[in-house]
């Protein structure tokens, strides 16, 4: 990875990026309210179980299988990737905000690099995805390799988590920055996991997560979409 590779790839998953990935908890929100996460050990709970049971059989994969079909220019395979994560979520708060924020992630790296025809081609073929395939497409555009762009995708997920859990529950900064250090020290071996499945299809299993999203509409008071 070059300097300028680096410094773009930052640019691409930091919260300044206007994608709206900010105003979304995906499921935190109800977590919270229904007392399932209440605290920086309970919040550990929530984001192991998202890394072992979404980020490593589903998103993490789908961004590793979107990063392969992009650097081929393999459009049909990147829809039929993007269509099997989308039969996976079965919230549609989930379907909506993670299709909202990969439809503004192509949209705004798209404007930035307007001479570049490979990628144009591709927002002609899918101007509307997840936000995992998204990023894969412009994580491989910009020039990271595999791993370089699960930690970066990894990263974001897990910040943004972390970032929306300082709104929900008392939750110091430091402690914050504490509980995402020790997250972050185990993310490489969970992309090692992620690209041992290369092969395999899609999975998701993640009943906890799938109901607090689905129940977040019954939120009695909410700062989040979903």
């Amino acid at each position: 990875m070059t300097p300028r590779q680096f410094v773009h790839a930052l640019q691409i998953v930091d919260s300044l990026f206007p994608v709206g990935a900010f105003a979304y908890s995906d499921g935190l929100e109800t977590a919270v309210a229904h007392k399932h996460v209440e605290d920086a050990e309970s919040l550990a709970t929530w984001l192991d179980h998202y890394v072992d049971a979404v980020f490593v059989p589903c998103d993490g994969l789908a961004l590793l299988k979107s990063w392969r079909a992009s650097r081929r220019r393999d459009w049909v395979t990147l829809q039929s990737i993007d269509e099997e994560l989308t039969a996976l979520k079965p919230a549609r708060e989930v379907r909506g905000s993670s299709s909202s924020i990969g439809k503004r992630i192509l949209e705004t790296y798209g404007s930035l690099v307007r001479d570049e025809g490979d990628l144009l081609e591709y927002l002609e073929c899918l101007p509307r995805c997840n936000a995992a395939i998204a990023y894969g497409v412009v994580l491989s555009h910009v020039g990271l390799d595999a791993r370089e762009s699960l930690l970066a995708f990894g990263y974001g997920r897990l910040a943004g988590t972390v970032s929306a859990a300082l709104r929900l529950i008392p939750l110091g900064q430091q402690q914050a920055q504490t509980l995402l250090t020790a997250m972050l020290d185990h993310l490489p071996a969970a992309i090692e996991r992620v690209l041992e499945k290369e092969e395999e299809p899609l999975r998701s299993f993640s009943p906890l997560l799938d109901v607090q999203q689905m129940n977040h509409r019954y939120v009695y008071s909410r700062l989040f979409r979903s």
